[in-house]
């Protein structure tokens, strides 16, 4: 699909993948629509487009905002919801769900009435069983629990896939899945003891925190992306005309006790690390097979190392807490 001068909608925006998304979009010459409640997505993260993209606020957990928000849009890229650490979510699996669900409702009921020309929705590899394989293929997700520690998260992201392929085949509108690993970056909101380990950790060890408390035991194992490489990925698989489901992320791995030695490191910093084994973890290893999703779209390359992408993000520590 080329996207020039095609009508797309990004549904959270103004978020850390979203506006990254909406850059990657304008890029191919695409006119874009944002749709945001601005509850976690910042209107500074969109300013450098002003002029360029039109935005359309509204909460989408309400019927008339989503339809407001869909009105018009040839192409969707649907990745609003409410993502959060899982310090959060325990506790709140519930709520996390039926916020989630709403929305889905909400997406569906206007798309059953008008498909657009491809749908692209966003789920999560919270989808996947903690017991599975170290490195996830896209296996079905109906067989045993979603990841424990999002527990809430994971189920919604589940019966939003499976909603929408029931809406796919109804409707025959083509449709893409993606399940994100471990997304990060500089445009990240700052969301106090709900926020996710990357911004944590380098808030930890910037603000000078010593002992730097890391979570679990250390040794549990991440693929960390960054959000530029997912919004291109989106970007590029609708372009390609990819239908189905497929994971966003790659095979390579750091243990979170690595990961804040790196932060030190490039931070400049010699903190002691403590290791609270009374906190949640997750699963022991976490990555994702990338062969499908290079198969899919060819172009995709991980441009910006984990190194490289922690630098970016002691800039947004400086950005976010030197605010008034």
């Amino acid at each position: 699909m080329d996207l020039r001068n095609r009508t797309t909608l990004v549904t959270g925006g103004a978020g850390l993948i979203g506006s990254f998304l909406v850059d990657r979009l304008l890029a191919a010459g695409a006119r874009v629509i944002v749709a945001d409640d601005f509850s976690k997505g910042r209107r500074a993260h969109l300013a450098h487009c002003a002029g360029r993209i039109e935005i359309r606020e509204g909460n989408l957990e309400e019927p008339a905002a989503m339809a407001a928000a869909l009105a018009d849009a040839e192409v969707i890229f649907h990745l609003a919801s409410r993502a959060y650490g899982v310090g959060f979510s325990a506790g709140n699996h519930l709520a996390i769900l039926e916020h989630n669900e709403k929305i889905t409702t909400n997406l569906i009921s206007v798309l059953r009435a008008r498909p657009v020309g491809h749908l692209l929705i966003t789920s999560s590899s919270c989808v996947y069983r903690d017991d599975g394989p170290d490195t996830l293929d896209e296996r079905p997700l109906f067989d045993g629990e979603p990841e424990k520690v999002n527990w809430g998260y994971g189920w919604a992201k589940r019966l939003m896939e499976q909603k929408c392929m029931l809406l796919a085949r109804e409707t025959g509108m083509p449709l893409t899945i993606v399940r994100p690993f471990n997304i990060y970056g500089e445009r990240y909101a700052w969301l106090g003891n709900a926020s996710q380990a990357i911004p944590m950790q380098v808030k930890k060890v910037l603000d000078g925190d010593d002992p730097v408390v890391i979570w679990g035991s250390g040794s549990q194992r991440r693929n960390y992306l960054h959000a530029i490489d997912c919004a291109d990925a989106m970007a590029g698989l609708v372009e390609a005309g990819f239908t189905g489901a497929v994971n966003i992320g790659t095979e390579d791995t750091v243990t979170v006790r690595e990961l804040v030695e790196t932060i030190c490191r490039v931070a400049g910093r010699a903190p002691r690390l403590v290791l609270d084994t009374t906190k949640p973890e997750g699963r022991t290893i976490k990555s994702a097979d990338s062969t499908l999703l290079r198969r899919a779209y060819p172009g995709f390359r991980r441009t910006i190392t984990l190194e490289d992408g922690l630098r970016r993000m002691l800039g947004w520590h400086r950005a976010e807490f030197a605010r008034p």
